[in-house]
């Protein structure tokens, strides 16, 4: 069964989860999934989710492939929930596997199960209905607003710390607000979650406030080597000399990618970034005013992610990926009548 709500009325909206909240309710066991390097919206969601799921007795765990939980949101309650383990054994009749903000299995952990108790709550547009049951909105600005909206639509038992998680995942996935998938429903849930007891600022400083001085560095060097393509096009990169010069580690780059698109005309962005298993990621960010967005870029090299934010794995040498991107980016730019772009 899939839900794919792209009615933004609230009322509707209601109608279409309450599939889901009995669904949850349901089960007395509960294991989360998140997915690789887990963002503030991932993070969110699945530390208000286990906070919902402890107010109404369920025995929870979280799981994800990396080895530690999100450094950057300390703040977050129940992070000693996760657990790190990426062949994960689908094999319990009585649980039920949530997979929160992974548009597919594969970002998550190994040995997925089709038969298995599944729930797939995401707003990527690209996400493959991998689950039995699917709760799917590409227009959602964040999966914290699709679970808020399960918990309204009947009346779930929530806390100060579930709003907060909650606002994390939004605030992070719409820019701080700023980002064209922030709806009116978007800020009627802030309201709610104020109501809750969310200090907007408190949590504006939490969110942004948290760069190390190795984070600053490494943010240093990438914007220190910043090449502009046909005016409209940023492009960077990090290697792993930078991250072991400067003791940085990946998560510091998160934020970066966005500080690119801050630049005066500027409607795509590109940051690399070597791993250690010598893979690079790219990050892809784009705007309005641009025919092409992220997402698209991302696919072509079997990546994924939203319109306006996405990535992909490549590999390669930076520099020869580098030389790759900017013959792409300016060749459609060039082929789609660039000069019609609106600066």
């Amino acid at each position: 069964m899939t839900i794919s709500t792209q009615n933004q009325n609230i009322n509707n909206i209601n109608n279409d989860v309450k599939e889901i909240s009995d669904a949850l309710l349901k089960f007395d066991s509960w294991t989360i999934f998140t997915h690789k390097k887990p963002d503030g919206d991932a993070a969110g969601s699945a530390t208000a989710l286990i906070g919902a799921g402890i107010l109404n007795g369920k025995k929870i765990k979280w799981i994800g492939a990396d080895k530690y939980p999100p450094e950057n949101y300390y703040f977050l309650p129940h992070l000693n929930f996760y657990e790190c383990c990426e062949d994960f054994k689908f094999n319990d009749p009585n649980e039920l596997y949530i997979f929160l903000d992974c548009a597919n299995e594969t970002r998550s952990v190994k040995n997925f199960s089709k038969t298995a108790n599944t729930i797939n709550i995401d707003h990527h547009e690209d996400n493959n209905l991998y689950a039995k049951l699917n709760y799917v909105d590409g227009r959602a600005s964040s999966t914290c607003e699709m679970l808020m909206r399960i918990f309204m639509a009947e009346n779930w038992k929530l806390n100060k710390n579930i709003a907060e998680s909650l606002y994390t995942g939004i605030f992070t996935d719409t820019g701080g607000f700023t980002f064209s998938n922030c709806s009116s429903l978007t800020h009627k849930i802030i309201s709610e979650l104020i109501n809750l007891g969310v200090d907007p600022g408190h949590m504006g400083d939490l969110i942004t406030q948290n760069k190390t001085p190795e984070g600053i560095a490494l943010w240093s060097r990438a914007l220190s080597r910043i090449k502009i393509i046909d005016e409209i096009f940023a492009l960077s990169w990090i290697n792993m000399q930078d991250f072991r010069e400067t003791r940085a580690k990946n998560t510091d780059t998160e934020g970066l990618p966005n500080m690119l698109m801050s630049i005066k005309n500027i409607k795509f962005a590109v940051l690399l970034y070597e791993n250690l298993n010598s893979e690079i990621r790219a990050s892809f960010r784009s705007r309005e005013g641009i025919f092409f967005g992220a997402g698209e870029i991302a696919r072509l090299y079997g990546g994924g992610g939203h319109e306006r934010a996405a990535g992909a794995t490549l590999r390669g040498s930076v520099e020869n990926i580098l030389i790759e991107l900017e013959n792409l980016l300016s060749k459609k730019y060039h082929d789609g009548n660039g000069n019609n772009f609106n600066k």
